[in-house]
């Protein structure tokens, strides 16, 4: 599924009126904001030889004086390692997926007679504008090359190899995982070294040449990975212990300071499914009134004020309800725009070690390890408790499916780590005294349904199928898919059939199509086949199993607005 989010930034100083959700192309400049500050001399520190630890050192930042007005919303330094010969340079042997974490590095082989270049970083992103969340990001970089080359490995030494780019919980309820095994270091003396690994008492097997080692499914208790590295001059072991536990149960909603738990009904007191508006890209929620009228504002959570949750929910109008229902919208990547979102030295709540590669080419997000879920735990405890805070009635997490396709974060997530970190999470959000919402991700709906009251979906009809008959039958991550009435359907249908005592109608199903993919038209124009906005509502919001279904911009600013049956434009 498409993510809406900001278009890359690749100039030094960008201004750019953004808030979430939208395209935005940047501009230049309105006005100048400086550059962060330096101070200092930029050092390689450390043993310059394959196996040796290397930190970059010397550097003082701080975020240039703003103009007046101005708010610094984050602030960052990332690490670049370049491996160079003859005045050509390449991403150094060893780099990995965290640049925020690598003020550190470990020369391997293959860097071996090569000068290191380092590049340091640092970047600020201010706000200009709280009316219209317009900010700039700003960037300033130190760069040193190594005086001398990286020398060779220590001569008879045994090789090594060790995991990079993370680790699982010691902990976990993840039933699988996978791990990435560095570049061995050895001296060329010694020849090649052959790598093999072992699971738990499972044979021996020769490290994949892609070093990455998929453990399969395993069962609860104990676990044991051990790498071998050996070469003439010896053998090495490497190993990680970790014990598979039982995920915590799903956790009820919990009512606080004397307010009802609202869980999402699939239908209306009208019998259709419940109509609902998606502004998460506004600073400020547009009201819909009369015919307009929706019962569910799915707005940003960190934009929208205590004070604007409040007059949504007690003063404006609702479709079916005395009021609307407002859901708190929350991204599990990282941005850099958040105020959380400085890295940890400065006060951030996402360890460095987190966060991995960009976010669909886009710098100003990048996706996380969700495997490090004590790490994370003060982030989500944060953000959550903000929603609370504010009087949201409920949660929507977006980016939950960085599982999907596994190569995707840098990390190489399973289910499994999905399914440990969102069990948390979900739990919490009820702990808050909120429901929570599933996004896109079907593979695991009929998993999420257990954990959650509802569920947010982009484009099913353009891209793939709405409902878990059209997946009956695939095997996805070593479990086939069924149809809804089975044990594993892999569409939103498992939401609005899944008839609780608390949702006797099924739980609400929120569905989204955009004007940019030119699939689904207008209301009225002259289309045919299921291209007519009329076949698109018949297909998804008219069966019993249907979604509250419309089409909007991807800007999600609230400008186009054409929701099922009738598609009507309204404001």
């Amino acid at each position: 599924m498409r993510a809406h989010r900001p278009a890359a930034l690749a100039i030094l100083v960008i201004a750019a009126s953004w808030v979430p959700g939208t395209a935005f192309s940047a501009t230049a400049a309105a006005r100048a904001i400086p550059a962060p500050v330096g101070t200092g001399t930029l050092r390689i520190d450390g043993h310059m030889r394959d196996g040796g630890t290397l930190t970059a050192t010397g550097v003082r930042w701080r975020a240039g004086r703003l103009p007046h007005g101005d708010r610094l919303l984050s602030f960052e330094v990332a690490y670049t390692w370049q491996t160079c010969a003859a005045g050509t340079c390449t991403t150094a042997a060893d780099s990995t997926a965290t640049p925020f974490a690598a003020r550190r590095y470990v020369p391997a082989h293959a860097d071996t007679g090569r000068r290191l270049r380092l590049t340091e970083t640092a970047s600020e992103v201010v706000e200009t504008d709280p009316a219209t969340f317009s900010f700039s990001v700003v960037h300033a970089t130190r760069t040193v090359l190594a005086t001398e080359p990286v020398r060779p490995f220590p001569a008879r030494s045994a090789p090594w190899s060790a995991f990079v780019n993370g680790t699982p919980e010691h902990r976990t309820g993840s039933d699988e995982e996978w791990f990435q095994v560095g570049p061995a270091h050895y001296t060329t003396a010694s020849g090649a070294p052959t790598v093999s690994y072992r699971i738990d008492r499972r044979a021996w097997q020769p490290l994949p040449t892609t070093r990455f080692v998929d453990t399969g499914l395993l069962r609860r208790g104990p676990h044991r990975i051990v790498v071998r590295t050996t070469d003439s001059a010896g053998t090495s072991l490497r190993a990680f212990r970790w014990r598979v536990v039982r995920l915590p149960a799903p956790l009820a909603c919990v009512p606080r300071n004397g307010r009802p738990c609202w869980y999402p009904p699939h239908l209306d007191g009208t019998g259709r499914p419940m109509r609902w508006d998606w502004q998460i890209g506004r600073v400020t929620p547009l009201e819909r009134s009369g015919a307009a009228a929706v019962d569910i504002y799915d707005i940003d959570g960190f934009l929208t004020t205590p004070a604007e949750v409040r007059t949504l929910r007690t003063q404006w109008p609702a479709a079916t309800l005395a009021h609307p229902k407002a859901v708190c919208y929350l991204d599990l990547a990282w941005e850099d725009y958040r105020p959380d979102g400085s890295t940890p030295a400065r006060g951030g709540r996402f360890p460095a070690a987190t966060l991995g590669n960009v976010y669909f080419g886009y710098p100003q997000e990048r996706w996380l390890d969700f495997r490090q879920l004590d790490a994370l735990k003060p982030m989500l405890r944060a953000r959550i408790a903000m929603c609370a805070h504010k009087g949201f009635d409920a949660v929507e997490l977006d980016d939950i499916d960085s599982f999907d396709p596994p190569s995707e974060t840098g990390f190489r997530l399973t289910p499994g780590d999905a399914q440990n970190f969102l069990a948390y999470a979900m739990n919490l959000v009820h702990r808050d005294g909120m429901t929570a919402l599933w996004k896109n991700s079907p593979l695991l709906s009929w998993w999420g349904r257990r954990y959650t009251d509802g569920a947010v979906v982009e484009e099913c009809y353009t891209f793939s199928p709405c409902f878990s008959a059209g997946a009956a039958g695939s095997t996805q991550y070593g479990f086939t898919c069924t149809a809804v009435t089975g044990a594993k359907p892999c569409g939103w249908d498992d939401f609005t059939t899944d008839v609780t005592r608390r949702q006797p109608t099924g739980k609400w199903v929120g569905e989204v199509e955009y004007a940019e993919d030119g699939y689904v038209c207008a209301p009225g124009a002259g289309c045919t086949g299921p291209h007519r906005f009329s076949a698109y509502c018949t297909a998804i919001e008219s069966p019993p199993y249907g979604f509250s279904a419309m089409r909007l911009d991807v800007d999600l600013d609230g400008r186009l607005f054409q929701t099922c049956p009738s598609g009507r434009e309204a404001g």
